[in-house]
C-alpha cells in the first residue's frame, strides 16, 4: 500500500468506528492549521489525517481499501488532494469529501473547521493544542477588624478556582464526545477553603500573595497566584495615617492650664504622657515608636495624640465665679487675628 491510513491515525486495523473517530479528532486538533500557523509540516500532516479519516470512516471505502489497498479515485502520490469549499475540505480528484458535520456541529457543521475548538471546548479553540499555559492570577477581598490588621491574624476564606477536569484529564473529551464533567471545557470550578496569614501591620487595600492558588495551569504549566486584598474595618478611637496612629485625648481646663501627667491609650497599651502647662486645645504631641509596624521595613511608626479641652457641663454659681476669674487671665481677644469674612 502506498499509504497506511491506519498508521496515519495511529489505530489498529481492527479498530471500530468510535476508535477511529476519537483518534481523528485528537490528531485534527493537534495539527489543525489554525493551531500551527505558517507550519507547512503541520498542514501536510493535517491533510494526511483528513484523507485517512475520510476513507476509514466510510464503511464501503474502508472495505475497498482493506481489500485492494486503495480507494477508486484516490489521489496519486505527491498530488495535493484538498480544496477548501465552504464548510468542507473536498478532494480535487473527486475521490472523497469530508464535511465538518462529522464533528457533531449543531445545525449541520462549522463554518470553519477550526471552530470545532470553540464549540467542543468552551471557546478554548487553539489554546489547549498550543501547548502549556500559565494559570491566571485571581483576587479576593477579606475584611478584618482594625486590631487584627495591626497585630496580624489568620483568616479562612472560601476560594473558587478553575482546575483541570478530573474526568477527562483536561482533554475535554471522553469516548470521542464532549466530557460530561466539564462540558468540553477541560476545566471545572473547585471551591477550596484556604487559611491565609495576614501579616502584622497590613494596611487597608494592601494585598497578600498566596503563591500557586490562582487558576490551575494547562499542559503542565504552573498555576497562577491568589491575591487577597485586605479591607480594614475602621476603629472608633484609633485612626491610621501611614504607619502613624492618631487619637484625640480630652483634658480638663485645669490640666491644660496647670500642666498634668495623663494616661494615653495606644495600640501597644496605656502610656503615661505629660501635658505641659498652658497647653491649648488642638495641640498635638508625639509618642515615638508607638505606632504600627511597617510590613516591609519592620520599623514602627509613632502615636500622635491631640489635646482637646473639655468644658464642664454642670452650671453653678461657683463655676460662674471661676469662669470670670479665668477670663481675667486673657490679655487679648483670642480671635483678634481671625478674618471677619472673605
Amino acid at each position: 500500500m502506498a499509504v497506511d491510513y491506519y498508521r496515519v491515525l495511529g489505530v489498529d486495523r481492527s479498530a471500530d468506528a468510535a476508535e477511529i473517530k476519537k483518534a481523528y479528532r485528537k490528531l485534527a486538533r493537534k495539527h489543525h492549521p489554525d493551531v500551527n500557523p505558517d507550519n507547512p509540516e503541520a498542514e501536510k500532516r493535517f491533510k494526511e489525517i483528513q484523507e485517512a479519516y475520510a476513507v476509514l470512516s466510510d464503511p464501503d471505502k474502508r472495505r475497498q481499501y482493506d481489500t485492494f489497498g486503495r480507494v477508486d479515485g484516490a489521489p496519486d502520490a505527491g498530488f495535493d488532494p484538498f480544496r477548501r469549499t465552504g464548510s468542507s475540505w473536498r478532494n480535487a480528484g473527486g475521490g472523497f469529501r469530508v464535511d465538518v458535520s462529522d464533528f457533531g456541529a449543531p445545525g449541520g457543521g462549522f463554518q470553519d473547521l477550526g471552530d470545532l475548538f470553540g464549540d467542543l471546548f468552551g471557546g478554548r479553540r487553539a489554546a489547549r493544542a498550543a501547548g502549556p499555559r500559565q494559570g491566571a492570577d485571581q483576587e479576593v477581598e477579606v475584611e478584618v477588624p482594625f486590631q487584627e490588621a495591626v497585630r496580624g491574624t489568620t483568616v479562612t476564606i472560601p476560594v473558587q478556582r478553575q482546575v483541570q477536569c478530573g474526568t477527562c484529564g483536561g482533554d475535554g473529551t471522553t469516548d470521542g464526545r464532549a466530557c460530561p464533567g466539564c462540558r468540553g471545557s477541560g476545566v471545572v470550578v473547585s471551591t477550596e477553603r484556604l487559611r491565609v496569614k495576614v501579616p502584622e501591620g497590613v494596611a487597608d487595600g494592601q494585598r497578600v500573595r498566596v503563591a500557586g492558588k490562582g487558576t490551575e495551569g494547562r499542559g503542565g504549566a504552573g498555576a497562577g497566584d491568589l491575591f487577597v486584598r485586605v479591607k480594614v474595618r475602621p476603629h472608633r478611637f484609633f485612626t491610621r495615617q501611614g504607619d502613624d496612629v492618631h487619637t484625640t485625648v480630652p483634658v480638663t481646663f485645669s490640666e491644660a492650664y496647670r500642666g498634668a501627667e495623663i494616661e494615653v491609650g495606644t495600640i501597644h497599651g496605656p502610656v503615661r504622657a505629660k501635658v505641659p502647662p498652658g497647653t491649648s486645645s488642638g495641640r498635638t504631641f508625639r509618642l515615638r515608636g508607638k505606632g504600627i509596624r511597617n510590613t516591609r521595613t519592620r520599623a514602627y511608626g509613632d502615636h500622635l495624640y491631640t489635646v482637646q479641652i473639655v468644658v464642664p457641663k454642670v452650671m453653678s454659681p461657683a463655676g460662674e465665679e471661676a469662669a470670670r476669674a479665668v477670663a481675667e487671665l486673657y490679655q487679648s481677644n483670642p480671635r483678634e487675628d481671625l478674618p471677619t469674612g472673605l
